[in-house]
C-alpha cells in the first residue's frame, strides 16, 4: 500500500509539504502542488480514512499552557511559539496557570473541548495523573522547560544542571566561599536540575553543603527578595548568591540595595535569566542566557511534525544548550549613553 512517504519521495518534497497540499493549505506554491498531485495520481495514493477523520476532528489550534506568564522566560517562549505556529498555518492559544495544578486541569479541559490539534505544556508542580488520560486518548502533548518522570511525553528542556555548575564555579573562581542558593519551586524539574549543579560545584571545590544557605524563593521577585534578606541578615551571611531564575535575581539585587551592600565586593549575585535587562545592572552580574526562543520554536516544530507526518508521540527529550554570560561580557555590551 502506498504511503505518504512514497508520495513525498516521488515529488521530491517533505512529508509535511504533501500533508499541507492534501489539506488545501495556501502555503504550498502552485508548481509544488502540481508536482505533489501528479505523484498522488501516479502512485494511486489514498490517505488512511481513519487518520483523516481523526485529523478533521481536531482544529488548527495549538494550546500553549505556561506556568507563569509574568516570567519573561515564558513570554519569550510564547512569542517564538506563536511565530512558528503561524508559519505552519496554526494558531496559538496561550493559557497561564500561575503554577496552580488545578488551574492547569481547567485549561486542559477547555483546550480539549476546543479540539486543539495539540498542546505545549510547562507543567505546574504537583501530581501528574490527570495528564495520563490525555496521553491515553492520543492527544499530542509536548512538554517545554520541564520534564515529568512518570509519563512518557516528549520534552524540550535546557542543560540547566551543567550551566548551574558553571555559574557557581564562576563565583567560586572569584573567591566566594559561602555561596547560598535561592531556589525555585521544590518539586519542579528545573529546580532539581539547578540544585544538582549547585551541589556539584560545591563538592568539586571542597566546599560544604549547608542547609542554612539554601532558601526557597518561590520562583518570584518577592520570594527572591525575602529569601535574600533572610540570608544576608543571618549570623553567618553568604558572600555569594546563586538565584534559580531571573525574577529571584532581581529580588536578590533589591535586597542588597536595601541593606546598602555592594556587589561583587560584599556579596556577589549570579543566576538564571540573562536578557536585555542584564545591561542595566551596575555593576554587571554573571547571568545564564536561556534558549527561550529556540525552545518555543522547537516545541511547535516537534508537535506539528508528529501531527502532519503521522508519527508516533515517543518520549523524545531534546536538550538545548544554555549560555553563561560573564560580567566582563556585559561590560562590552553596555549601551552607549545618549549625547
Amino acid at each position: 500500500m502506498t504511503k505518504i512517504t512514497d508520495v513525498a519521495r516521488a515529488a521530491g518534497v517533505s512529508v509535511a509539504t504533501v500533508s499541507r497540499t492534501l489539506s488545501g493549505s495556501s502555503r504550498v506554491a502552485p508548481e509544488t502542488r502540481e508536482r505533489v498531485m501528479e505523484a498522488v495520481r501516479q502512485l494511486d495514493y489514498r490517505p488512511d480514512q481513519v487518520a483523516r477523520s481523526l485529523r478533521r476532528r481536531r482544529s488548527n489550534l495549538i494550546g500553549l499552557v505556561v506556568s507563569t506568564i509574568e516570567n519573561r522566560f515564558f513570554t519569550e517562549v510564547a512569542h517564538a511559539a506563536e511565530q512558528a505556529a503561524h508559519e505552519r498555518d496554526y494558531n496559538l492559544i496561550v493559557c497561564n496557570t500561575n503554577e496552580d495544578p488545578e488551574q492547569e486541569k481547567v485549561y486542559l479541559r477547555v483546550l480539549d473541548r476546543q479540539l486543539v490539534a495539540g498542546i505545549i505544556l510547562a507543567p505546574a508542580p504537583g501530581p501528574e495523573a490527570h495528564l495520563a488520560d490525555y496521553a491515553r486518548r492520543d492527544i499530542p502533548i509536548v512538554l517545554v522547560n520541564r520534564r515529568l518522570n512518570g509519563l512518557a511525553l516528549p520534552s524540550i528542556t535546557a542543560d540547566d544542571e551543567e550551566v548551574a555548575y558553571q555559574c557557581v564555579t564562576t563565583l567560586i573562581g572569584e573567591g566566594k566561599r559561602r555561596i547560598a542558593a535561592i531556589k525555585g519551586l521544590p518539586t519542579t524539574f528545573t529546580t532539581q536540575e539547578r540544585l544538582c549543579g549547585y551541589w556539584r560545584a560545591l563538592d568539586d571545590a571542597g566546599l560544604p553543603r549547608l542547609a542554612e544557605y539554601e532558601a526557597d524563593g518561590l520562583a518570584t521577585l518577592e520570594g527572591g527578595y525575602a529569601a535574600a534578606l533572610r540570608l544576608l541578615q543571618s549570623g553567618d551571611p553568604p558572600d555569594g548568591i546563586f538565584a534559580f531564575n531571573n525574577l529571584m535575581v532581581q529580588g536578590a539585587v533589591l535586597a542588597l540595595q536595601e541593606l546598602e551592600l555592594r556587589w561583587p565586593e560584599d556579596v556577589d549575585v549570579a543566576g538564571f535569566g540573562a536578557s536585555a535587562l542584564g545591561n542595566f545592572y551596575r555593576p554587571p552580574l554573571t547571568l545564564v542566557e536561556q534558549p527561550t526562543r529556540e525552545m518555543g520554536r522547537r516545541a511547535v516544530e516537534l508537535l506539528v511534525s508528529r501531527l502532519e507526518d503521522d508519527l508516533a508521540f515517543t518520549d523524545d527529550h531534546i536538550v538545548l544548550p544554555n549560555r553563561l554570560v560573564l560580567r566582563k561580557e556585559w561590560e562590552r555590551m553596555r549601551p552607549v549613553p545618549l549625547a
